[in-house]
């Protein structure tokens, strides 16, 4: 009788071993899928960015400790479930070397998987550092993209036109608030580097790296209307100013009435804009911006304004003239002192670390920081970075009109229309 009642017993005991090793097993599978779930869910919360102030570089990151201590929680709970999991689904003989899950197993586990918390959670927060910006505000625009042929080189925007030029030519957007693509210009034209619309020519200019070519905005081949390489490209409504090297060369009108002008300048021109408050135009050199004017004896230059390092755009309002000094910052003249030379510039250092465009819209100056986003800065009554944007992964070309900035993004193939 003793014999059948132990079997019986060991056969029950077995069962039970085996129920409560299933048991245990659907209980460490669900609370691993929970911890599966919730530790991305908190990762994805953590990258999230922030719609507040973000803290300067040198500070900790607000939540940084609890953030630490609650990962390392999760990598602890999933370490001693581990080990209770290895204790109730194994035998004393499968394991190996004689390790004992609560003396062995559980504390090496627990603590492993602490310490992997806590770097996961310090990783998280360098990434946030890394990606918010040193000073302002974190920025959202509402803003609407259309597709391009390629990611942008150069845009311009005039009246109801966008002109977008690329690595696969060059292409026309309606300016509107539901921007569509039009049509391609210039077809078979390569290595273009700058657009501009010419309003009253009705026509669009491209600058190549070996000449300069007009087409009409609607159809009909592109012609040569300039020869060597293009370095800068400027239109007023009725009038185009080109760079190439040294030299700029003005045309004023159309056809068989369009009179030329030209100019050699003491250094390589890198930069042009129109100044339609004054009627002039601004030229970037390697370390000025010069003024030249338009007379009847052709181009002269004016007032010239030193820079501390090369100028890549420039951009103007009825207050102020700024400019774009790539990894210089921003620098800007208030108009009403430009003359005076004891008012000495504002500059912005702080952000983007490179500043490749810039462009007023009214008081707002925006400016393309490349991976840093697009940023908006206030000039008056100090010179101050507002925030900025992630938006835009590699903002490089900026322009301004009617309310709205149009961006090129070196990262996207398209054109956004950015509602501020």
């Amino acid at each position: 009788m003793t014999a059948p009642t132990s079997a019986a017993h060991r056969s029950g005991t077995s069962a039970m071993a085996r129920a409560r090793r299933l048991t245990v097993g659907a209980a460490v599978g669900a609370v691993a899928a929970l911890a599966a779930v919730a530790v991305p869910w908190h990762i994805a919360s953590a990258q999230a960015p922030s719609a507040s102030r973000a803290a300067p570089r040198n500070e900790l990151p607000k939540g940084m400790r609890s953030r630490a201590a609650l990962f390392s929680f999760f990598g602890a709970a999933t370490g001693g479930v581990l080990a209770v999991g290895y204790h109730y689904l194994s035998t004393t003989s499968s394991r190996p070397g004689g390790c004992k899950p609560f003396s062995c197993a559980m504390p090496f586990l627990t603590i492993s998987g602490a310490i992997s918390g806590l770097f996961i959670s310090r990783e998280l927060d360098a990434q946030r550092r890394a990606e918010s910006p040193r000073v302002g505000d974190v920025l959202s625009f509402g803003f609407t993209e259309v597709g391009a042929l390629a990611s942008p080189t150069a845009i311009d925007v005039r009246d109801s036109l966008v002109a977008v030029v690329s690595d696969s030519g060059a292409q026309l957007f309606s300016a509107t608030a539901s921007p569509k693509a039009l049509r391609r210009r210039g077809t078979g034209l390569n290595s273009m580097r700058q657009v501009a619309i010419l309003p009253a020519a009705g026509s669009l200019v491209f600058g190549t790296s070996s000449a300069l070519w007009e087409a009409n905005l609607t159809a009909g081949p592109a012609a040569r209307i300039g020869d060597g390489p293009v370095d800068a490209l400027a239109t007023s409504s009725d009038a185009l100013l080109s760079a190439s090297g040294r030299s700029l060369r003005l045309r004023r009108g159309t056809g068989a009435a369009a009179r030329y002008d030209s100019l050699v300048m003491d250094g390589a021109i890198f930069a042009l804009a129109y100044d339609s408050v004054s009627t002039m135009w601004w030229a970037a050199l390697d370390s000025s911006l010069v003024e030249v004017m338009v007379g009847e004896g052709g181009l002269r230059t004016a007032r010239r304004l030193p820079v501390p390092t090369t100028a890549r755009a420039i951009a103007t309002n009825g207050q102020w003239v700024a400019a774009a000094l790539g990894d210089g910052g921003v620098i800007a003249w208030r108009r009403s002192a430009l003359g005076d030379s004891a008012v000495p510039p504002v500059r912005v250092t702080q952000e983007p670390r490179f500043a490749y465009d810039l462009a007023f819209l009214g008081d707002q100056l925006f400016v393309a920081g490349g991976v840093d986003g697009l940023f908006r800065l206030s000039l008056s009554p100090v010179p101050r970075v507002v925030g900025s944007s992630r938006q835009f992964p590699f903002a490089t070309s900026i322009r301004s009109q009617g309310g709205v900035v149009w961006v090129g993004d070196r990262a996207r193939r398209s054109v956004m229309r950015v509602t501020p």
